[in-house]
């Protein structure tokens, strides 16, 4: 196995949302993964594809730091997508490999600032983790903003709550544009710019839709947002890769 992978096992699943599915997931060796929340792993899902390549997906991990051993994921059907499918119909007890933890998405120890989350679609996954990370728990303030098509997108807006700290603020944006949409980023950085109305924030964590959240770092940074203390993490649509 490659550096930083492990065998992991599906402790648990259960269906969320629409097309959607929740594993809990171990180490066979029982060894603590070592994550802070907003990271994520990549899953080999055994799966070859076209051209000889292993079918190997990214999941943020939306369950608290607090539990190294065994760790929450969510997984969305996608129609054709051939790791989503494996993961949404394999069996408990089912044995897989993994590699990380992958991902600069995390507040950083002792953090006692004001923090704003942004997530679009999936990416409140990664906003779920860093929510519910032990950084977060110092924050002064954490508001955490959703930006999502409807409430069967994914996983439920009471999914989200559930899992939610008391002290996490949280915004959803329904009907927000479909992917693609001309409008997803204008509409985006609107929302932001009323949310940050009251003044920057210490540090803003965006995750989900490259091309909405690297337009929201443009505007935060007209808002007066420091240099460098907003942090991406790009779930698709990520500019800097098709650039390359």
């Amino acid at each position: 196995m490659a550096q930083g992978s492990a065998k992991i096992r599906i402790a648990h699943a259960a269906p969320i949302g629409q097309g959607a599915r929740l594993l809990r997931v171990e180490r066979v060796d029982g060894a603590e993964l070592g994550f802070a929340g907003g990271q994520y792993v990549i899953i080999n899902t055994g799966v070859t594809l076209p051209g000889g390549k292993l079918a190997k997906r990214a999941y943020s991990m939306l369950s608290s730091d607090a539990e190294q051993r065994a760790v929450e994921i969510a997984v969305k059907r996608i129609d054709a997508g051939p790791g989503s499918n494996v993961l949404n119909d394999i069996a408990v007890g089912a044995e897989l490999e993994w590699s990380g933890p992958w991902g600069k998405l995390r507040l950083p120890p002792g953090f006692s600032g004001r923090a704003l989350v942004i997530a679009t679609d999936t990416g409140i996954t990664a906003a779920l983790g860093i929510a519910r990370s032990a950084a977060a728990a110092g924050a002064a303030q954490l508001d955490l903003l959703w930006l999502v098509e409807d409430g069967d997108y994914f996983v439920s807006e009471a999914f989200v709550r559930e899992r939610l700290p008391a002290a996490v603020r949280l915004t959803v944006a329904g009907g927000f544009p479909p992917v693609g949409h001309p409008e997803r980023p204008a509409r985006a950085c609107a929302l932001v710019g009323d949310h940050v109305a009251d003044g920057p924030r210490d540090a803003v964590l965006c995750a989900g839709d490259g091309a909405v959240i690297y337009p929201i770092r443009d505007r935060l940074g007209s808002l007066g947002a420091p240099e460098g203390s907003v942090l991406l993490e790009s779930f698709f649509n990520n500019p800097l890769k098709k650039s390359l």
